[in-house]
């Protein structure tokens, strides 16, 4: 027999330690809202050392079922906490629900296994393996009230192994859309390299179509536009392989520029969700002294017409970037983006920096009037001295931003995220990574940008790295440069930490549904009686406690009158 637990989706499975965390009897959502538990098992008795099984669902509820393998973390340097190194719960590799059944027959037998199925399911009796379960994950409207899901497993000789059951209570109430705007840095050079493919080809479309459909599904509503080689994490002369959307040409002193590509581009993210872009930065990173690559046919000839060899803010670049933007504002005109693109002059300036991104942000501010133009910076004097319209401040030094800006943004990376911050670090404690939130809720965040979404590269853009190998890739940190990881097969795989980081945007969505029932005091007072007022520097006490939270905003929103909208 196969012992189950039911557990929120908080509560990590390790193959190698004890299980922790209490077994859940069920959970609420929303009419539209995705909600997640998670089914640990493991052999209960002496009867065998392993045994594959299937599981089998009765509810009329949509869910998505994944089978959470492990990633080897071998370093935890620098990570507060002290947590083990080990088998960390991860990639979550998808599974159908209720697929139909075939027997397997063999001179010594027959097998019953589940006809078109990759994943086999496999209990041993000497650890904890898991299952991530999705309820409603691609937020369809279900009906309200209470209905349970019954589980069983079965062996591979069609005999009952195992069961277990959770009763789900769906509130009259549907979430409102979400207002926050959330991008994480695609690296589109990182998905040529790993599946070698040419940028750009059809099927290169097809593997980033999955990865960004992956993004939107999870929250992802704005997108880095690869309108030329975003110039992010490369040395001084170095340079990433070119991703440039835009087609240009010379012809004398001006330019031409094919937006076709683009156009493409566009409408397939739009398809997929997004609904926000982000152009690349017009200058180099950590100075803005010089141009990105940027590829023009000049003479019938492909040439590196801008790049480290550029004087950023001298006369060929300006006239360049002058006939670029207003053309490109003809495109993003005609394609209803004028509101829904931000552009960015130059990443992480520093104090030292002033004079020089002064000089290049002139350049294109000008141009730019009544679009969104942010950076990330973090000293709260940039933002005073008018650098920067839209901030977007690294968490450990939000909260000098916090009362002056009207329009912040947030970020963080791994290093920034220690200390107890928010983080979604692979040996972070995961109501860590959800949390942030409830932060964003409580202080009017208007937008998270985070550097990686699909980084296989070490630091500087180096050294292509398989995630699911070394998840340190280069960086003590394992997991800061992406949340998800390469399938053989050209599609994405997901991961716990990316849905958990979703939950957290779900819970922003819940606050601001608590909001329209209730009122924003009664929001803030339940913030409060939980975690005192939210401080960007400091986490939540566990998982236990992040819980009740949710429990009581839940508890709440059922005493109130509002039905649905």
């Amino acid at each position: 027999m196969i012992d189950v637990k039911v557990l929120n989706s908080l509560t990590p499975i390790f193959a190698d330690q004890a299980l922790s965390g209490r077994e859940i009897e069920g959970v609420r959502a929303c009419r539209n809202q995705s909600v997640n538990f998670q089914l640990a098992f493991k052999i209960n008795d002496n009867s065998a050392q392993s045994c594959d099984f299937y599981l089998r669902f009765d509810t009329d509820l949509p869910l998505s079922i994944y089978y959470i393998n492990n990633v080897p973390v071998v370093t935890t340097c620098g990570i507060d906490g002290n947590p083990p190194i080990g088998l960390y719960p991860d990639i979550l590799i998808e599974k159908k629900v209720n697929p139909p059944l075939q027997d397997v027959r063999f001179p010594w037998g027959k097998f019953t296994v589940e006809k078109g199925e990759s994943t086999l399911l496999r209990a041993y009796s000497d650890s904890w393996q898991g299952v991530f379960v999705c309820i409603n994950e691609f937020e369809k409207t279900v009906p309200s009230g209470k209905r349970e899901i019954k589980i069983k497993l079965y062996n591979k000789s069609n005999d009952p192994a195992g069961e277990a059951s959770l009763t789900v209570d769906v509130l009259p109430l549907k979430l409102p859309k979400q207002k926050l705007l959330y991008t994480n840095w695609f690296h589109y050079d990182c998905l040529a390299d790993i599946y070698g493919e040419e940028v750009f080809s059809d099927r290169y479309f097809a593997i980033i179509r999955d990865y960004i459909e992956k993004a939107a599904r999870n929250g992802m509503n704005m997108i880095l536009l690869p309108a030329f080689t975003p110039p992010l994490d490369t040395g001084i002369g170095d340079e990433r392989m070119t991703v440039q959307l835009v087609k240009i040409k010379k012809v004398g002193k001006n330019y031409e520029f094919d937006f076709s590509l683009m156009k493409r581009f566009v409408d397939m993210c739009r398809d997929c969700g997004i609904t926000h872009f982000e152009h690349p930065h017009f200058f180099t990173q950590w100075g803005a002294n010089n141009a990105p690559k940027i590829i023009v046919r000049v003479d019938g000839k492909d040439k590196k017409l801008f790049g480290w060899h550029t004087n950023g803010t001298g006369k060929a670049y300006s006239d360049f970037l002058s006939q670029y933007i207003e053309a490109l504002k003809e495109f993003l005109k005609k394609e209803g983006l004028e509101k829904k693109i931000m552009f960015h002059v130059s990443d992480e300036p520093s104090n030292k920096h002033l004079e020089q991104y002064q000089r290049a942000q002139s350049i294109v501010k000008k141009h730019l009037d009544g679009y969104m133009l942010g950076d990330a910076i973090s000293h709260v004097e940039l933002y005073k001295k008018g650098c920067c319209d839209t901030p977007i401040v690294v968490t450990s030094t939000i909260h000098d931003f916090i009362g002056v800006c009207d329009n912040l943004w947030a970020y963080y990376t791994g290093g920034s995220s220690m200390q107890g911050r928010s983080s979604r670090v692979l040996t972070v404690p995961r109501e860590r990574n959800r949390v942030l939130g409830v932060q964003m809720y409580y202080h009017n965040i208007k937008g998270f940008l985070h550097w990686a979404y699909n980084n296989y590269y070490g630091e500087q853009s180096k050294h292509l790295f398989n995630p699911a190998l070394n998840p340190s890739g280069g960086f003590s940190m394992s997991g800061t440069s992406y949340v998800v990881y390469p399938d053989f097969n050209g599609r994405c795989l997901q991961s716990v930490r990316q849905k958990t980081f979703a939950e957290g945007l779900g819970d922003m969505r819940l606050l601001a549904l608590l909001e329209r029932v209730c009122g924003k005091k009664t929001c803030f007072e339940i913030i409060e009686k939980h975690f005192g007022v939210p401080n960007f520097n400091k986490s939540v006490e566990s998982a236990e406690a992040y819980t009740a939270f949710i429990d009581e905003v839940y508890e709440t929103l059922k005493d109130g009158k509002s039905e649905d909208k």
